[in-house]
């Protein structure tokens, strides 16, 4: 017998358990991350389609040049007009695409104008074109089109006519 002694772990067999965790714990981790970025890729989404249908009750008459004032105005309690993914150092960090301010928003093909996207900028009442979309989202960007619905995309749709 071995008088009542317990055969221990050996150093080996340790380690490979504290492994076998950590591989664990990594891949929980980076599931996790990836959850919280698809979450906030929604949040940013569903902000935008707000804005949009903002913007797309006064379309007809033209954007106006102070459109995120106008927002805050509609609605001074909702926190939307911030990505919570793009810089946050200015009242908006949308863009409203440039070639609708001041014109009647009479397109032809709504679903392929661009009305909102997401802006590499920080700033009140960002105005811009193709060259200031931000893809931070994964190497994407939400887009807001004039008939409404939002779009997640890995190439940026053009703006103008």
């Amino acid at each position: 017998m071995d008088g009542g002694r317990g055969r221990g772990f050996t150093l080996i067999e340790i380690l490979v358990v504290i492994a076998i965790i950590m591989v664990l714990a990594a891949t929980v981790f980076a599931v996790g991350a990836q959850s919280r970025a698809r979450a906030r890729a929604a949040v940013c989404a569903n902000q935008m389609r707000q804005i949009g249908m903002g913007l797309g009750m006064r379309a007809e008459h033209g954007v106006r040049r102070g459109w995120a004032h106008g927002i805050r105005h509609w609605n001074p309690h909702l926190p939307l007009l911030l990505c919570p993914e793009g810089p946050q150092d200015g009242q908006t960090n949308y863009g409203v695409n440039e070639y609708l301010i001041g014109k009647p928003a009479y397109v032809h093909d709504t679903g392929e104008t661009v009305l909102l996207y997401e802006s590499t900028r920080a700033g009140e009442n960002l105005i811009g074109d193709e060259s200031d979309v931000d893809l931070r989202h994964r190497g994407a960007a939400n887009f807001v089109f004039l008939d409404g619905h939002v779009e997640r995309l890995k190439e940026v749709p053009k703006f103008g006519p």
